[in-house]
């Protein structure tokens, strides 16, 4: 079966697990995809364990601008094939935050010098990157993956600036990440503390 082939036996599958109540649910919330078939994340893993990783596929799906597919382009994206480059590409056309969480946790979080990631991320002036960031920053610094310092200047200098938008799932994600860093051994986690702490979020 080639890509193509592949491509479409995915896309009739999405008819044995779609959900019309999540699908309208999301709808509502602002989740306004092209198509949207609400299949739930347990099964759209389910539908990804049946296809081996491919870079082809994956672009693939992504080019569809569907929801599920573009979820399953993050979990059928060989990490290794994935550049930093391609990385900014994908995700200039990100506008959901339940998409951006799922490139980082994923897929970003896996590929190499993905910390070279983080600040074009927060340059963008798009809400669900700064979390995709925020996620991303979080993940690596678990994994002790060092962030250069151009990534740690970029996330300090954009957590003033999300904190003042007040949008709860940027801040949510903000502080998870700043709180990981005041506790770790980074060179700054003193600075992270501070600011933590100008903000009121010190005991966050």
């Amino acid at each position: 079966m080639d890509n193509n082939e592949k491509l479409k036996a995915i896309k009739r599958s999405f008819r044995l697990f779609m959900n019309g109540v999540t699908s309208q649910s999301m709808r509502e919330k602002g989740l306004d995809y092209k198509i949207n078939w609400g299949i739930s994340q347990p099964d759209l893993r389910r539908i990804a364990s049946s296809y081996d990783k491919d870079m082809e596929l994956a672009d693939m799906l992504w080019a569809e601008k569907i929801r599920e597919c573009r979820m399953l382009a993050t979990l059928l994206c060989p990490a290794e094939e994935m550049t930093v480059e391609k990385a900014v590409e994908w995700s200039a056309s990100v506008d959901s935050i339940e998409l951006a969480e799922f490139l980082a946790f994923n897929l970003f979080q896996h590929i190499e010098g993905a910390d070279r990631l983080v600040k074009p991320l927060l340059d963008a002036d798009n809400k669900c990157l700064h979390i995709c960031a925020y996620h991303l920053a979080t993940r690596l610094l678990k994994q002790r993956k060092p962030l250069d310092a151009e990534a740690y200047t970029a996330l300090l200098g954009s957590a003033e600036a999300d904190f003042r938008q007040a949008d709860r799932h940027v801040v949510h994600a903000m502080v998870n990440c700043l709180e990981y860093i005041t506790g770790s051994d980074s060179p700054y986690a003193e600075h992270t503390a501070r600011l933590l702490k100008e903000f009121g979020l010190d005991a966050f």
